[in-house]
């Protein structure tokens, strides 16, 4: 099963010309956390859709914050347009709420894809944050949005921080 995860994931989360053995090793780099659970839509007994879920805490402002973590949204390149991924982020957002994050993070293409992670509740980060590759090295990207799950209010302290947000060890 986890075969066809990782065959899906690559056929339709990256195009042909990402498809390079040197692509990948600079994707593991920064996306190696391994994920609490997986949401999985199926069509028949052909996988379509799959989202990585993750928790952590991290430290902000001197206080914890639970962390909720998507990654890896990807619909079959076939289904896309018809609303699957809306309904499993939707999902998604529910699972977060039970496992009891303060907030939710992703990082995503935002001008291709930050209106569907709008749908949900996601806004932009609007500055950097920092995460440590699975090399230790620090990294600093600016392509984070970030949506209140069990508390508005360090949702709001997150989002009107000038303060980089760390999210610790990969980016999902």
């Amino acid at each position: 099963m986890f075969k066809r995860l990782e065959i899906f994931g690559w056929e339709n989360f990256y195009t042909k010309e990402q498809r390079t053995p040197e692509h990948l090793a600079k994707e593991q780099e920064k996306f190696y956390s391994k994920p609490k659970t997986w949401i999985l839509a199926f069509e028949k007994e052909q996988i379509i859709g799959r989202i990585l879920l993750h928790k952590r805490i991290i430290r902000f402002n001197e206080r914890d914050i639970i962390l909720g973590g998507i990654g890896g949204v990807c619909i079959r390149r076939d289904k896309r347009n018809q609303g699957i991924a809306t309904k499993m982020l939707e999902l998604a957002m529910k699972i977060l709420t039970k496992w009891d994050c303060d907030i939710a993070y992703l990082c995503a293409d935002i001008e291709k894809t930050g209106a569907l992670y709008e749908k949900v509740g996601f806004v932009p980060l609007n500055r950097p944050y920092t995460f440590y590759g699975q090399s230790r090295r620090l990294h600093e990207q600016n392509n984070g949005m970030i949506a209140p799950i069990n508390s508005r209010k360090i949702f709001n302290r997150v989002l009107r921080s000038r303060k980089k947000l760390h999210l610790g060890n990969g980016n999902w």
